[in-house]
């Protein structure tokens, strides 16, 4: 029987549908107003986009526009990029880096590096491409305010920018990859760099970010599946879950694996030649 307090009752069940419609209403202008473009005036590093041909007769693969800069400063630099060739055979597993470039540990960028027997690194990392001016939001990153850039380098300019003129809190995770399992997420994460090079794509803080898009295609080739929690959309904490999945060494306490993997930037110079081996003595 429907009685006075329903009917009191029922207006208060529109205002989710009402804040939904203004949700969306408001996100289609967004969509309407802002478009993805590769024509900006980018800011320092993200001028050119890599993009990456395989050969037809060997495992060898070549990186067009592969970063090599040596940072003079933390927004001043040497720019150099290059095209590379790596031999896909030679790879032999992934190491994950979490930078912290906020006090609040929450905050972090999240990027890969790809282990090579007789090669460099290569680094692949999903960024914001900013224009010159910008600086990063989490919030304007919802609003479409920025594109999706795929910067892919070596470790003593990715990573040593970080460690070096930045200070930033780094954490390097050798993950237990297999060379098999690492060559196929390498496979999977350059048909989304070459999509990009072709067509410009917007980030999103929420849905496309430095975490969900290295973490699907993961779960696309494996049977891993990454918790939606709140550890999710803060990349900070992520090393928790990689712990917790056990996708990194579970050796001691969370806590205890977390400090070995912390990089002393005091300890390591972008300008030595072992650079890359000395970031791994450091666990």
């Amino acid at each position: 029987m429907i009685t006075f307090d329903t009917l009191r009752q029922r207006p208060l069940l529109k205002w989710p549908a009402i804040i939904l419609l203004v949700w969306l209403s408001i996100y289609l202008i967004l969509v309407i107003a802002f478009r993805p473009s590769h024509d900006r005036d980018w800011e320092l590093g993200h001028e050119s986009l890599p993009q990456i041909t395989y050969s037809a007769t060997s495992s060898n693969f070549s990186i067009k526009n592969f970063r090599n800069f040596d940072w003079t400063g933390a927004k001043e630099a040497e720019i150099v990029y290059q095209d590379r060739s790596f031999d896909m055979a030679d790879m032999t597993g992934i190491d994950v880096f979490i930078s912290h470039f906020d006090d609040f540990e929450g905050l972090a960028h999240i990027f890969l590096s790809f282990n090579f027997a007789e090669s460099d690194n290569v680094v692949v990392s999903l960024e914001t491409r900013r224009e010159v001016g910008e600086s990063f939001s989490p919030l304007l990153g919802i609003l479409r305010q920025y594109e999706i850039i795929y910067v892919i380098g070596s470790e003593r300019d990715i990573v040593g920018l970080r460690t070096g003129f930045r200070n930033e809190r780094v954490y390097l995770y050798p993950t237990k990859a297999t060379p098999e399992q690492a060559q196929e997420l390498f496979r999977r994460i350059f048909v989304e760099v070459n999509d990009v090079y072709d067509k410009p794509r917007m980030y999103n803080t929420l849905t496309h970010n430095c975490t969900n898009e290295l973490t699907r295609p993961v779960e696309a080739m494996s049977s891993v599946n990454f918790p939606l929690t709140w550890k999710s959309v803060l990349p900070g904490y992520f090393d928790e879950i990689l712990y917790d999945l056990e996708l990194i060494s579970t050796d001691g306490s969370f806590i205890d694996v977390k400090n070995r993997h912390f990089i002393d930037n005091e300890s390591v110079d972008v300008k030595s030649a072992t650079y890359e081996q000395d970031l791994r003595q450091q666990d």
